[in-house]
């Protein structure tokens, strides 16, 4: 068995902040193609991006990354508080990873669990994620953790899950989107 060890990443960690940056992109590639996953957005676009989440000043968010007993980076996810539609706030996972030799050890769940637990002590009382129809693994990783999804907009999906928080909600809303 894998040793493992979960934490948050930290906005100087300029070298982890690359990997994620670059496993953003092996992501879109995965789930939408090769070609067109590369194209999507620069890799400095990505780089921002992480940065934009352990940013207090531009987001509520984390990243939160697995790394082996020799502190290699095996997955990451990223989860921020984001507006609803309906006025209110809930999670969103913005995008998990795990490198392929690491896969099918928990990993995935590891982290799922733990932007869970973060997304409940920001006070919100539901979690969600996007992704592709075609993302299979990743629909079937959410699902086992009680998500369902609630609007398909080919290609893509929403996956939702009400959550109970550990502060005080700072939304009232709790109930699927319809």
């Amino acid at each position: 068995m894998i040793q493992t060890r979960l934490r948050l990443l930290s906005r100087e960690e300029t070298e982890a902040i690359s990997l994620v940056a670059a496993r953003m992109r092996l992501t879109l590639m995965e789930v939408v193609g090769e070609e067109e996953g590369a194209a999507m957005y620069s890799l400095e676009w990505l780089v921002d991006r992480v940065h934009f989440h352990l940013d207090p000043a531009r987001s509520t968010g984390v990243v939160f990354v697995v790394e082996n007993d020799t502190s290699a980076i095996l997955g990451h996810t990223i989860v921020r508080v984001e507006p609803e539609g309906t006025g209110g706030r809930v999670g969103l996972f913005s995008t998990t990873y795990v490198d392929p030799a690491a896969r099918r050890l928990g990993i995935a769940d590891q982290l799922l669990e733990a932007g869970e637990q973060w997304i409940r002590a920001q006070g919100l009382a539901a979690a969600i994620t996007h992704t592709t129809a075609k993302n299979e693994k990743l629909i079937r990783l959410y699902q086992k953790h009680g998500y369902r999804i609630v609007e398909e907009a080919p290609p893509f999906v929403r996956l939702w899950r009400p959550l109970t928080p550990t502060t005080p909600p700072t939304s009232p809303h709790c109930s699927p989107p319809s």
